[in-house]
């Protein structure tokens, strides 16, 4: 047992269970008419009720190795398609984001646990720069709204309020 706790229950997580880990975090945010989508392939992490989906990102200033020594980036590829049903590739054909919104999360502080402790910016995927796979934390910290783990549901509602034209 204490080799699980060691390293699902440690202050500082490894990649790939931390993106996880956000994402619950994120859909735990939001409340009950956000669903996770469970799926590595659906081309988006949550989905509302209403059929609105958000793209989850994360990175965080301590790594499971040490301190990051470059500045963060954050996938924003187009998805070349998506699995609605867990079995059949539906190609997206449109070349643009599957989401409707990106949640970027960012964690600068010494316990990735806690949702205190991490900062997030909600981006309309129309505003996101096209053509580009990647984005730096300066650029959606100045073009972001930020929000904390208390109130992105709020802002994740206003900014999905706004008509598309504005560009955010």
């Amino acid at each position: 047992m204490k080799r699980l706790l060691d390293m699902f229950d440690a202050p500082i997580m490894q990649n790939t269970l931390r993106g996880l880990y956000v994402e619950a975090m994120v859909a735990e945010s939001l409340g009950d008419r956000w669903r996770h989508t469970g799926s590595d392939w659906a081309g988006w992490d949550l989905e509302h009720d209403s059929g609105l989906r958000v793209e989850v990102k994360q990175s965080a200033r301590l790594q499971s190795w040490g301190p990051a020594q470059t500045s963060p980036r954050f996938s924003i590829s187009t998805p070349k398609g998506y699995y609605p049903d867990g079995k059949t590739f539906v190609e997206n054909t449109s070349g643009e984001r599957l989401a409707d919104a990106y949640v970027f999360a960012w964690h600068e502080g010494n316990d990735q646990r806690l949702p205190e402790q991490w900062q997030f910016y909600v981006i309309r995927s129309s505003a996101l720069p096209q053509g580009q796979s990647s984005i730096g934390l300066k650029k959606i910290k100045d073009t972001g709204t930020e929000a904390t783990a208390e109130n992105l549901k709020t802002v994740l509602q206003e900014l999905l309020r706004k008509p598309r034209e504005t560009g955010i």
